[in-house]
């Protein structure tokens, strides 16, 4: 699983494979029949092979829980989708374009959460360039409460917690988000808390530039992208 890789495996009888998603499966095939699939990935099994590989889930994978504490700082971001079904249609984070002024100013080794705000119907798989973070939870919100009150011809502005519209208690992480991610999902009606932990490249000193994004190519080109910059 990449960079994500954790110190468990998980066994699932289905499993998603969502944009950035990463896995290494261990499939048991089965010759009894079972229901229809209309919508499956198809794996070609081969007779002959140069590496064999496990025949069974092993124990203990050589990853690393996320585990990470004390964040300095919370920072709450929203998903905002502009004039669907029309020619100007586009999507934002917290309202603003590109090319707007840095919002996210991390300070270099510092922990920091960030709450991804669905404002929308669909779901985004949203990915940070330069760390790998922890998923702290998934939780319900009144997206048209929250819209009511704090939304604009923009959408919803940065910096506005979301947490007093809850419709629910913090959903935890599923079991395949045991590790460290790059990308994790935001699915409607939900806020996404992540933590992670800003660090540079050895050598690298800051400020230094980056950008966070939904992983579906058609929203983050059409603005569902924004830099933030690592601060010495």
């Amino acid at each position: 699983m990449g960079k994500g890789r954790p110190d468990k495996p998980m066994v699932a009888a289905t499993g998603t494979v969502r944009p950035r998603g990463a896995g290494e499966p261990l499939v048991r095939r089965s010759r009894d029949g079972g229901p229809p699939l209309p919508d499956v990935l198809q794996l070609r099994v081969g007779t002959q092979v140069t590496r064999p590989g496990p025949t069974s889930v092993p124990p203990s994978l050589p990853g690393r829980r996320a585990r990470l504490r004390h964040p300095a700082r919370t920072r709450f971001i929203a998903l905002n989708e502009i004039s669907p079904d029309t020619a100007s249609w586009y999507l934002n984070l917290s309202g603003l374009h590109f090319d707007a002024p840095v919002t996210e100013t991390p300070r270099a080794g510092t922990v920091e959460d960030w709450v991804y705000i669905n404002m929308t119907p669909d779901t985004h798989p949203m990915h940070v360039h330069l760390v790998t973070y922890q998923v702290v939870g998934r939780t319900p919100f009144n997206v048209a409460a929250y819209q009511a009150r704090y939304g604009g011809p923009a959408g919803v502005p940065g910096g506005i917690d979301p947490t007093p519209f809850a419709t629910g208690p913090m959903e935890p992480p599923t079991p395949d988000e045991r590790g460290f991610k790059d990308t994790a999902k935001v699915n409607p009606g939900t806020f996404l808390t992540i933590r992670a932990k800003f660090e540079l490249p050895a050598g690298v000193t800051g400020p230094q530039s980056y950008v966070h994004h939904c992983h579906i190519v058609e929203h983050e080109d059409n603005d569902m992208m924004r830099p933030f910059t690592v601060m010495p």
